[in-house]
């Protein structure tokens, strides 16, 4: 490894853990999850990382990747919220409302029962559960946040949801 490489990985290194906790807790005031807060810094991170070249000024580098992570971290939420929208829509289409009030009421019963009856699961498959849901991690991602295995982050989304479509029917 070349001299201007080693001294590069070092200053990449150190702007990494001067501005790490800012950028995690700037994050973690966006999206209230520790867990997607700590993507969302590993996010913000290696688009710095593949953006390093474009930086004029070093002195700025706090306030550019606190930007990032802010937009980094506003995009996701867009995305979940998009997700969530085209849920509902489905959801309404399905269930043949005849009033956009008959529909609202409907959703709003059925979201309490959701949210009661995935209260009622078991502290792991819920856990994995709202990761892979609300966090929109893959089950590779949810097994290295959890410290778990693929397979048994599987097993647990499978079982948490056969239990949810067993009580949602019921």
């Amino acid at each position: 490894m070349s001299k201007g490489k080693v001294s590069e990985k070092c200053s990449f290194t150190s702007t990494y853990k001067k501005f790490y906790k800012r950028l995690y807790y700037l994050a973690l005031a966006i999206i209230k999850c520790p867990h997607l807060a700590h993507d969302i810094t590993q996010e913000t991170f290696i688009k710095a990382y593949y953006k390093k070249d474009t930086i004029v000024d070093m002195d700025k580098v706090g306030a550019w990747l606190s930007t990032v992570a802010t937009r980094t971290a506003i995009d996701f939420c867009r995305k979940q919220k998009r997700i969530c929208q085209v849920f509902q829509q489905e959801l309404i289409e399905g269930m043949g409302c005849h009033t956009i009030v008959e529909c609202e009421m409907e959703l709003s019963c059925l979201k309490e029962d959701l949210c009661r009856q995935v209260m009622k699961l078991a502290d792991k498959q819920r856990e994995v559960l709202l990761l892979k849901v609300n966090g929109g991690l893959k089950e590779t991602e949810i097994a290295n946040v959890l410290h778990m295995k693929p397979t048994t982050v599987k097993v647990n989304l499978y079982r948490a949801r056969k239990q949810l479509r067993r009580a949602l029917t019921a």
